[in-house]
């Protein structure tokens, strides 16, 4: 009897340990090396149905003034990513703006490349089935964003 007595108390325990905000997202926007990260800003995915996870935002410069937009969105709101499969390369012409996609793996993680030769790049790599890295990009090079992205991957 005192078995059920004590699984009673663990069980609504553990749920409530469980609902509280911050312990479902185990993704982050860490620092990169060889860039200066500002505040990260940290919005929750609620709603009146329930909490749909997180949405992280945080920019990083260089010295040189180039800077780069992370955004993390982790939880059951962000859906998964859907990607082409790897080394596949379209563009929207002939109707477009010249931007190009391309289907890559980052890590050992499915991502989407995207150039669009008036803004610049961005990379969108899919690090769990409800967790979506991005990264954009005016002023970096292809390589600069895939080894930022690696570097925030690894660090995770």
């Amino acid at each position: 009897m005192k078995r059920f007595r004590f699984s009673g108390l663990v069980l609504p325990v553990l749920l409530i340990i469980l609902a509280l905000p911050g312990t479902a997202l185990a993704w982050s926007l860490p620092d990169i090396p060889g860039f200066t990260g500002g505040e990260v800003q940290r919005t929750l995915l609620e709603a009146p149905s329930g909490n749909f996870g997180e949405w992280l935002v945080r920019v990083y410069s260089t010295g040189g003034g180039r800077t780069l937009k992370g955004t993390l969105m982790a939880g059951p709101g962000a859906g998964e990513l859907r990607t082409p499969p790897e080394g596949m390369k379209t563009n929207d012409r002939p109707l477009g703006f010249g931007s190009s996609c391309e289907g890559l793996t980052v890590e050992g993680k499915r991502a989407l490349l995207e150039e669009v030769p008036t803004v610049g790049l961005a990379l969108a790599v899919a690090l769990a089935d409800d967790a979506t890295l991005t990264l954009e990009s005016s002023s970096l090079s292809r390589e600069e964003l895939l080894q930022a992205a690696a570097a925030l991957i690894q660090a995770q």
